[in-house]
């Protein structure tokens, strides 16, 4: 168990009123993939509009086809559901500032819809968090949401449109008088549209629902642009493939100049390779096997980026599969490296931020225990800018109700934070908000905060525990590595804002500071390794 073994007793008794996960018996893979997910900025809210989706088609499709279901998508659909649920048993589970819930959920009825789906997930043994987390996301980006439900008021649009031309048919043969411009006058304006002539109805008619999206496939796949040049002939071939994980190799062919640095992990992801022995590439200029470089670019990169650092390796032997434990650098902010950005004179134009850190403890991957670290920033701001909100509760029907569910299901109404949709995090809170924030979103002590945190670790260590953290004007932190170093081009600091981490130990959560997450991932413990880490798009 980790929990103990670095930081303030004090910070640990704090309790953030965040449901836990029960272990099943070696399921800690999967709580720390789904601590992540229930994190990851706007996906709860998004899952919950896909699970409702899917749920209204096989409704609308019962009894109505002959076809014999696929298994494979029943399997699918089966996880979808069940997980929906898990999101809601931890939503309801949530204390928020009314102490520590009671008891862990237990996810055994979304193990079992994996395991129907994935039966190599099957029994009591330790599997590997990246294999789940990469099958979770293949299998769900494949998922197509059925058409939007057509609205009454939508559906009456091409009625409208029928009476607009009858109406402007009788206005044409009507004789044109001086009396009767006004109306023409009004109704046109420079551009010659439409405006507010009664004849030829309103512009601000209400628009048909957008085009359903996979939010899986929206956000969470890029597209990187693979090269290989033959070290022969020099001539070069090139392959557009689809991702949603970028392997990281943890040890290099060359000597790094400054191993801890942050440069070393960018150069890390875009470093090439040469294949050579087995492994060469058939040139088909010239005729025959020869050595290569394989290198990637990354033409795409998602709004949520998932970095895999390969540190299990297969032995000689194949009898296991051993662990590297070269320490690697863990940056809490990256600058984008899409090829737009490389190739932008000046500073990238976007960059990522580390929400959530997977870290794998123990010797080898069949021995080990997976925790979570995420970020305890707001991930249910999507919930009050939703564009197809559901039944809203009476108790957010006005907006000082809405301001005080608000501080319930969520640490800070300033704090700035990138949803999966990319909506602005200032939008005011007079929007309407999305009923099934009370189904999915995520409640935790309104009372957690950095400031507070310092006042009562600070009492008990004697001593300044540097919790709060500044960031730039753009919302950018400017910790740009965990070992202190800052990454290029961060900006001038501005706004104060709360830095709680929330270590995620299966059925134990601890609030962390940010200079105890530091202390964490800047470890040389062999057996204390970052595994997979999760930045979402500022």
């Amino acid at each position: 168990m980790m929990n103990g073994d670095h930081g303030s007793d004090s910070s640990r008794s704090i309790s953030p009123g965040i449901s836990s996960l029960a272990n099943l018996g070696n399921t800690c893979f999967l709580n720390s993939v789904l601590y992540t997910l229930r994190f990851t900025p706007g996906f709860c809210h998004s899952f919950h509009h896909l699970h409702c989706d899917l749920q209204a088609k096989l409704k609308q499709e019962n009894g109505r086809t002959s076809e014999k279901p696929d298994p494979d998508e029943e399997n699918l659909v089966d996880v979808i559901h069940s997980l929906h649920q898990l999101f809601h048993k931890l939503c309801i589970s949530d204390t928020g500032a009314n102490g520590d819930p009671k008891d862990p959920v237990l996810p055994t009825d979304l193990l079992r819809s994996i395991v129907r789906l994935l039966p190599a997930f099957d029994g009591n043994q330790q599997h590997d968090a990246q294999e789940l987390l990469n099958h979770l996301l293949t299998n769900l980006q494949e998922v197509k949401p059925p058409p939007p439900k057509v609205e009454p008021a939508v559906a009456a649009s091409s009625a409208d449109d029928k009476k607009l031309k009858k109406n402007k048919h009788l206005h044409q043969q009507q004789p044109q008088h001086l009396g009767s411009t006004p109306n023409l006058v009004h109704s046109l304006d420079a551009n010659g549209s439409v405006e507010s002539n009664p004849l030829l109805g309103s512009k601000s008619a209400t628009p048909p629902p957008p085009l359903p999206t996979n939010f899986i496939k929206e956000n969470f796949v890029g597209v990187g642009v693979r090269r290989i040049k033959c070290l022969e002939c020099e001539s070069s071939t090139y392959s557009k493939e689809e991702f949603n994980t970028i392997q990281v190799p943890v040890q290099c062919d060359e000597e790094d100049e400054d191993p801890s640095g942050y440069n070393v992990f960018i150069s890390r992801i875009m470093a090439s390779e040469t294949v050579r022995d087995a492994n060469k590439y058939t040139c088909s200029e010239c005729s025959r096997n020869n050595e290569a470089q394989l290198t990637v670019s990354y033409e795409q990169l998602p709004s949520v980026l998932v970095l895999h650092l390969n540190r299990f390796a297969a032995t000689a032997s194949r009898s296991y599969v051993s662990k590297l434990t070269d320490y690697m650098p863990t940056p809490l902010v990256m600058d984008c490296f899409c090829q737009k950005c490389r190739d932008s004179p000046g500073a990238p134009l976007h960059r990522y931020r580390l929400y959530s850190v997977i870290l794998h403890l123990g010797a080898s991957l069949a021995s080990g225990h997976y925790i979570t670290c995420v970020r305890a920033g707001d991930v249910n701001y999507e919930y009050f800018q939703c564009r197809r909100p559901g039944p809203v509760d009476n108790t957010l029907r006005n907006k000082n109700s809405k301001r005080s569910i608000f501080k319930m299901f969520s640490k800070s109404s300033s704090s700035s934070s990138s949803s999966l949709t990319g909506n602005s995090a200032d939008q005011s809170l007079t929007n309407q908000v999305c009923g099934s924030i009370s189904c999915c979103g995520l409640k935790w002590n309104p009372t957690l905060s950095a400031s507070s945190l310092e006042s009562r670790l600070g009492s008990s260590n004697g001593s300044n525990i540097g919790v709060e953290s500044s960031i730039s004007s753009n919302g950018l932190d400017p910790g740009g590595v965990s070992n202190g170093k800052h990454s290029p081009n961060l900006g001038a600091t501005a706004d104060v804002m709360d830095d709680i981490w929330l270590e995620c130990d299966d059925e134990q959560i601890s609030v962390l500071t940010r200079s105890q997450l530091e202390d964490l991932l800047t470890s040389r413990q062999t057996t204390t390794t970052p595994y997979l880490l999760f930045y979402n798009k500022i």
